[in-house]
């Protein structure tokens, strides 16, 4: 039974997964979690661990780039790599790219809502890092090295009447975009497990740790008190919640519809982390991706074991020969297209021997006026096209500017109004806390005095980093610096970012909250805190 070892790399973490596969029995024989910090040390512990010194070994790439081209279908093998080589070069002048440093791989597609044109997929990454992650395995038998947007496609199911986008959350969070089951692009998200890590780690001085914390962390539902034993919740969720935006987004914005969303990755083992997206996603379903070939009746592991490392799995189904071939990097030399592109059928005439007769000079001269007349028609045409298809791509980029500068607009002033609105009301709150502090005698008693700017400083950072759903029903100043703040919204999420701003972005000091309490569609809570005396 073949075998092969995937190992996932990010800066300090590795997982991997030994896999065996023969027909259609896939079993994954080890794997785990390891954090280093001397990488080449980790790796050799990991082969030796896993008795994989003469197994092929799937790894990914990592800081890759995605560019998409179109070009004529029309064209020859060769006249399709000449014009992507083209696009490439044109791209790496644009943005100021040295292409002698890049690899890059094709990826070429078909295109049905335009069959006169191909999709061209181009993968680039440093050549430099590249080969240094190659170089560690110069004792092993490298045989994949691929990225992983694609690479985890290999654990869903294939479903021809099917759109469905792969939420990856690993360092980054990547989004691969399946379309009737086929591969279609991959969107990068900044956010991901490492702003996490780095935020628990600064607290724990352990990234392993952090970890652990993480899939002790549970992401409850809405309206429902989520600090309770989550005492690192502050530290998930606004990652998690700009993650739950950009997907809510990306679903509206694929006209054809999506019909579900899969999370894997580091950031599927936060408890209920399926649920939260659930609820910004509406009635597209969302679950945990589940390898389609492990049962979880039969497994002694649990499930949530093993989708942990689902990355190392997908690459070493890879190295078993499924996944996307045409980007590998493990070979120097371009990837081929000629797999994916059939070159023009050659057409036989009929009647050949009539041409070997001899044609005096007028029908010589003939013929070739024809044919530099023809040729000349061709390439009109061909040159035409092009600018054709130039003018309405412009004139399409013009449309979707002027509306979204109309959008913008629309935008702007209705938040005028609504700033205009709340600043009225806060100007109300200052001018009602500047008489209760006037008349307080709590603070100096206390041996804290109010600063006589403080009280303005606060109200108008509470005006400028107040997120849009949050309402703040009153605002009191009991004593001396100290300051009681009364909050509700329709999203429990929203008081939590609310709070989560005025704590790091020092605007309160020992910022403290209540249990939320439910009132019809809104959720209350009672924010508490100092205001810093500078």
């Amino acid at each position: 039974m073949p075998s092969c070892l995937g190992i996932y790399i990010e800066d300090r973490l590795i997982k991997y997964a030994k896999v065996s596969k023969e027909k259609d029995n896939i079993k994954v024989e080890s794997f785990d979690i390891k954090f280093y910090e001397d990488l080449e040390k980790t790796l050799e512990q990991i082969i030796q661990e896993t008795n994989s010194q003469k197994i092929p070994i799937a790894i990914n790439i990592s800081e890759e780039m995605y560019n998409y081209f179109e070009v004529f279908s029309l064209l020859s093998s060769s006249d399709i790599k000449r014009s992507m080589d083209i696009e490439f070069e044109v791209l790496c002048t644009e943005q100021g790219y040295n292409k002698e440093l890049l690899e890059a791989r094709y990826l070429t597609l078909s295109n049905p809502d335009n069959m006169d044109k191909l999709k061209i997929v181009n993968v680039c990454i440093n050549k430099t890092e590249l080969n240094e992650r190659v170089s560690k395995f110069d004792k092993s038998k490298l045989v994949s090295a691929r990225p992983l947007p694609t690479s985890i496609m290999n654990l869903v199911p294939v479903n021809k009447d099917l759109n469905s986008i792969i939420v990856n959350i690993e360092d980054r969070t990547y989004l691969t975009i399946i379309k009737n089951g086929d591969f279609c692009r991959v969107d990068i998200i900044p956010e991901g497990m490492n702003d996490i890590l780095d935020k628990i780690n600064q607290k724990e001085n352990s990234y392993s740790k952090s970890y652990e914390i993480c899939k002790n962390t549970t992401v409850s539902s809405q309206g429902l008190n989520i600090e309770e034993g989550n005492e690192y919740i502050e530290d998930v969720m606004p990652t998690l919640y700009s993650i739950a935006n950009t997907i809510k987004k990306e679903t509206e914005d694929f006209e054809e519809g999506i019909s579900k969303i899969y999370i894997t990755g580091s950031g599927s083992s936060i408890n209920n982390v399926d649920m939260y997206f659930q609820e910004f996603l509406d009635d597209v379903p969302c679950e945990i991706l589940k390898p389609e070939f492990l049962e979880a009746t039969s497994l002694k592991i649990g499930i949530k074991e093993y989708i942990e490392v689902n990355s190392a799995i997908a690459l070493a189904l890879d190295g078993l020969g499924s996944g996307i071939k045409d980007l590998n990097f493990v070979n120097n030399k371009m990837a081929s297209i000629t797999s994916t592109i059939q070159a023009p059928t050659k057409i036989q005439i009929k009647g050949k021997e009539s041409f070997k007769a001899k044609f005096d000079p007028i029908e010589k001269l003939l013929f070739r006026v024809i044919a530099t007349f023809m040729i000349f028609i061709i390439g009109y045409g061909i040159i035409s096209n092009i600018v054709v298809d130039r003018l309405d791509e412009k004139s399409q980029k013009s449309d979707e500017v002027k509306k979204s500068v109309t959008t913008a607009t629309s935008s702007a002033n209705k938040d005028k109004a609504d700033i205009a609105s709340v600043t009225k009301q806060y100007e109300e709150q200052i001018d009602k806390l500047k008489g209760k502090n006037s008349n307080s005698a709590d603070g100096a008693s206390r041996g804290v005095i109010m600063p006589k700017d403080a009280l303005p400083i606060f109200m108008h950072q509470i005006m400028t980093s107040i997120p849009r759903n949050v309402i703040i029903e009153s605002m009191e100043n009991t004593q001396g610096v100290h300051m009681v703040i009364e909050t509700k919204s329709k999203e429990y999420q929203q008081i939590g970012l609310f709070k989560a701003i005025l704590y790091n972005q020092k605007i309160l000091e020992n910022v403290t909250s209540n249990g939320s309490v439910k009132e019809g569609e809104y959720v209350k809570v009672t924010i508490e805190g100092d205001i810093p005396i500078r």
